[in-house]
């Protein structure tokens, strides 16, 4: 009996020893809805024997999820709070997850009412945290910073799927977290002049092809990414010139005719709705002159589109 139970025992470690060992991202895969709540619920703390660094790479998965308990209150606040208010993340760790979430920015780009927006919203989403990190703590270096803003502005150029609030499954909002990331990539030193322009332009194009006006407070998170722009140092007003030069254009055509083109008014109100939000941006700051001489000039844009006879 005794050799029987020997002979099991040395069967056992063979088998034991010729089984594969899970990979790291295999492992992170393990760890389920339970495991990043009770994170949240313990301050955000990382649990011990965990890396924070590992495990930001399994939270990046979390983007793609249709439950808003894990993609937001976990996914995002739990990296907010590693990344960007305690600096757990090396640049080598933060670098590689820039390199997992950026993909994923674009995934499947082009469709619409289906649940991969979630995984592209997020991922541009959790990609802010990382732009406002590099703010404080630089890391991206100037070939990642123009990686992520081309994909950024890819973003607007290519996302079909425009919804706001989906019930049950949460915010979908890819505009507005896309114009999240721009916000803060906009204020990094390494945006050249020509950049800014790249934005002011994206950001009109994305205004001009929405089907309707935006409802669910995308004006303002716009707003608030070409805010970012009029506040540097190097802001050149010229930059916004075509922009203007068109939108007066297309608002003189609006009124044209008797019968109103719907398609045609949603755009051009789309737009002139950005643009009041970010005059109130202008008009809260207390100390930026050429800001808000800058919003003279938008005030004067917007009064001739309320007057398309001038």
């Amino acid at each position: 009996m005794a050799s029987t139970r020997s002979g099991l025992f040395c069967w056992a470690i063979l088998i034991a020893a010729f089984q594969p060992v899970l990979p790291i991202s295999a492992a992170n895969e393990a760890h389920n809805a339970a495991f990043w709540k009770t994170i949240r619920e313990h301050n955000f703390a990382v649990p011990s024997h965990e890396s924070a660094g590992a495990l930001a790479l399994g939270i990046a998965d979390l983007a793609g999820s249709t439950d808003p308990s894990l993609r937001d209150s976990c996914g995002y606040e739990i990296l907010a709070n590693w990344i960007y208010r305690n600096n757990l993340l090396t640049g080598e760790q933060l670098e590689a997850l820039r390199a997992k979430l950026l993909p994923a920015m674009i995934s499947h780009i082009g469709e619409s009412e289906n649940d991969t927006v979630f995984g592209r919203s997020f991922s541009a989403l959790y990609m802010s945290v990382l732009a406002a990190q590099d703010l404080q703590k630089p890391f991206l270096s100037d070939s990642a910073f123009k990686e992520t803003l081309e994909t950024a502005l890819q973003c607007y150029a290519s996302e079909k799927d425009l919804r706001g609030y989906v019930p049950v499954k949460g915010w979908a909002h890819a505009t507005a977290h896309v114009a999240d990331l721009l916000k803060f990539l906009a204020r990094n030193p390494k945006l050249s002049g020509e950049d800014q322009k790249k934005i002011i332009a994206t950001i009109a194009q994305r205004c001009r092809t929405v089907p309707s006006v935006f409802v669910w407070g995308e004006d303002a998170r716009i707003a608030a990414a070409l805010l970012s722009i009029v506040d540097r140092k190097d802001f050149d007003q010229s930059s916004f010139e075509e922009w203007f030069k068109a939108l007066i254009t297309e608002n003189k055509h609006l009124w044209k005719e008797p019968n109103i083109d719907m398609s045609e008014y949603v755009r051009v109100r789309t737009q002139s709705n950005v643009l009041v939000q970010l005059v109130a941006k202008i008009a809260a700051q207390k100390e930026n002159d050429a800001a808000h001489r800058f919003g003279d000039t938008l005030n004067e844009v917007l009064s001739r589109m309320d007057h398309p006879d001038q």
